[in-house]
């Protein structure tokens, strides 16, 4: 028995509502991620701070050579060199945290942008218009090269690019733990 045209047009309005709260939830979802992580690594950016205080300090400190069994000066100013230069490695490679916000902040906009477009807040132009603003402003605001090829690639009509949100993830760690990195 087939639907009513009218009744299959309320199923198909009300599919898309679904998918439009659906996409801000996740979106929030990101920006409480985004949130959640700013302490910590501020707190982290704090204490590789205090590290290199504490090693410029101990550089310029003066050594004691009469004492009993003392580091020869020269062994002392070595590693405190060593664990500096470590340190500002360390800080470098913490700007993946300033791109990872940034990439999020980029998807989280965009998805609004999509519930926006799903929900009742369409905007009321023709559809392929729409999307193609939407995927160039996204495509814009990316910030490498592999971001865009990835969204290129999903957005290719001639490219099959289902994924499974049933697939089991890999999980790196058990409930309850953290990783660093």
């Amino acid at each position: 028995m087939a639907q009513e045209p009218a009744t299959e047009k309320k199923a198909e309005l009300q599919h898309e509502e679904d998918a439009a709260y659906a996409l801000l939830a996740a979106t929030a979802q990101i920006g409480v991620a985004l949130h959640e992580s700013r302490d910590p690594v501020a707190e982290l950016g704090a204490l590789l701070t205090h590290l290199v205080e504490s090693l410029s300090a101990l550089r310029t400190a003066p050594l004691d050579p009469g004492a009993d069994g003392a580091m020869p000066a020269e062994v002392a100013r070595g590693l405190i060199e060593q664990l500096q230069s470590e340190v500002f490695k360390g800080i470098q490679q913490l700007q993946f945290y300033d791109r990872m916000v940034q990439h999020l902040s980029h998807l989280q906009e965009y998805m609004i942008s999509i519930a926006n477009e799903l929900g009742p807040m369409k905007a009321g132009r023709s559809n392929s218009e729409v999307w193609n603003e939407m995927h160039a402003k996204l495509r814009e605001r990316l910030i490498s090269d592999e971001q865009r090829g990835l969204l290129d690639v999903f957005l290719s009509p001639h490219t099959p690019t289902r994924v499974s949100a049933q697939a089991a993830g890999q999980q790196h760690s058990p409930p309850g733990t953290f990783e660093l990195f």
